[in-house]
């Protein structure tokens, strides 16, 4: 890689580092009313380099950097005034659940009622092969 691709390289993780605070990721809280809300952002960045063939000043080519990034609402914090400890905060997804934990909240109770004992009672052998089998 020549020196000049590798300064626009640094210089463009360098400006990244900088946008890459908490800061970034923790918006102003608004206050509504009995409430103080505040907005949490998930951050991605991407960065790319190029390369090139070296020779002769004629027959040597390359170049190439390229770079993108996105900010998205992921999560808003509300804190209840006048309300102490724990219970006067919480926390709300702005995301869907993901499709794996939409499957594990419907598989798994049907999969403890199947295999799980009752209370005091020993795990039947046919339930114990079964769970072998998984």
């Amino acid at each position: 890689m020549s020196q000049k691709m590798i300064e626009s390289l640094r210089a463009v993780t360098d400006e990244i580092k900088k946008m890459l605070t908490v800061k970034a990721a923790v918006g102003e809280p608004i206050e509504i009313e009995d409430k103080v809300l505040i907005p949490i952002f998930g951050i991605g960045v991407g960065v790319g380099g190029g390369g090139g063939f070296p020779g002769k000043e004629e027959e040597s080519w390359g170049g190439g950097l390229g770079g993108g990034g996105g900010v998205s609402p992921i999560a808003l914090i509300a804190v209840f005034k006048g309300v102490p400890g724990p219970e006067g905060v919480k926390i709300y997804s702005l995301k869907g659940p993901s499709t794996i934990a939409q499957i594990i909240s419907q598989v798994v109770p049907s999969l403890l009622e199947k295999f799980m004992p009752s209370k005091g009672k020993p795990l039947p052998e046919e339930k114990k092969e079964k769970l072998k089998e998984i």
